[in-house]
């Protein structure tokens, strides 16, 4: 069985937007990692059915492109938004319905609001666009807003944003009409919230903090969100180098949860307890190279890939089902700068 998958990657020095390659599930190799698409500053990608959606800067203009996936895996060019000068995306997800795309902006700390055809994967145009406000205690990263992540929760009536220059969530209301903050949690200063990966039973929540290098489950219901337990460190306590929390995925089951760190460059295996509202540490692995940007779990649950945006190195784990512990098997393909992990 072939897997099919995408990396997408910065282009500031060897990469070159969006790689394509597969995972042989039988043989246990990656292979045929080749160039997808030449896109500039394609950090993240996401699926929404038989289109593949992109970050994508020109210059100063920046927004995001459209492709559609064909049977082979490779891709077609769409159309693109190149609505804003405000600054290159570094998240992006697609409402269920394939109808919204929500685009997080690190560095000026926007929400962007793209409607789609759901029909033939074309954006149509920007909507709307949120400006975060606030700041952190730590002044080199939180001198202002940074939204990190923008995607739709559970119950499909909000989407949930992460500012990690200003330790809040956000959620949002959001239609034709543009966007509509609805609640804000603040978070521990100086924590520096990166992502979140939500429960299957979408009644819990886990965030990872970029700067405290932790993990901690929320409480989700009707918009709102709570901290329900204390955030868990997801490097050794005795680690005093640099390093940063960067992906946090759920194998699909909904058993267990899986962290990248940059800098001690490693994989933290949680197991959840319970309901959901507990994990508990697994172990911590090595991931294989250097600045584990992001990692994805294959369908069938039995692999996980790991990109490096230092040593470019793809990393291919087997994934015990039951333990949920990781085996290291390949890393010696290459996708430059990659920090976005997709599979379809």
């Amino acid at each position: 069985m072939k897997t099919k998958g995408y990396i997408g990657s910065y282009t500031k020095k060897e990469g070159k937007g969006i790689y394509r390659f597969d995972v042989d599930e039988n043989d246990q190799t990656i292979e045929k990692v080749e160039v997808g698409y030449e896109v500039e500053a394609s950090t993240y990608l996401t699926q929404h059915g038989q289109f593949l959606y992109a970050i994508k800067r020109d210059g100063d203009d920046c927004g995001v492109a459209s492709f559609n996936i064909n049977e082979d895996g490779s891709l077609t060019y769409i159309n693109d938004c190149l609505a804003s000068q405000e600054g290159t995306g570094c998240h992006i997800s697609v409402s269920e319905d394939g109808q919204y795309l929500f685009e997080a902006v690190y560095g000026s700390g926007y929400v962007r609001l793209y409607k789609l055809n759901a029909e033939n994967g074309e954006i149509i145009e920007l909507i709307d666009v949120y400006k975060g406000e606030g700041h952190g205690p730590n002044e080199a990263r939180q001198e202002g807003s940074h939204i990190h992540f923008a995607e739709q929760t559970p119950d499909l009536d909000y989407i949930v944003t992460v500012d990690l220059g200003a330790d809040v969530i956000r959620t949002f209301k959001f239609s034709d009409e543009g966007l509509e903050l609805y609640e804000t949690l603040e978070v521990q200063a100086g924590s520096g919230p990166r992502h979140i990966a939500f429960h299957p039973s979408g009644v819990y929540a886990y965030l990872v903090n970029e700067l405290s290098n932790t993990i901690q489950v929320l409480s989700y219901k009707n918009g709102v969100f709570a901290t329900i337990s204390p955030a868990i460190l997801t490097i050794p306590e005795d680690f005093d180098l640099n390093s940063q929390v960067a992906a946090v995925r759920l194998s699909h089951d909904g058993q267990f949860i899986y962290v990248s760190n940059r800098g001690h460059n490693s994989i933290a295996v949680y197991k959840i307890l319970g309901d959901g509202a507990n994990v508990e540490l697994v172990e911590i692995v090595t991931s294989g190279g250097t600045w584990p940007r992001d990692l994805n779990i294959t369908p069938s649950d039995s692999f996980i890939v790991v990109a490096h945006e230092h040593s470019y190195n793809l990393v291919l784990f087997s994934r015990n089902k039951e333990t949920g512990k990781l085996t290291e098997i390949e890393n010696e393909q290459k996708a430059a700068e990659g920090v976005c992990v997709q599979f379809i």
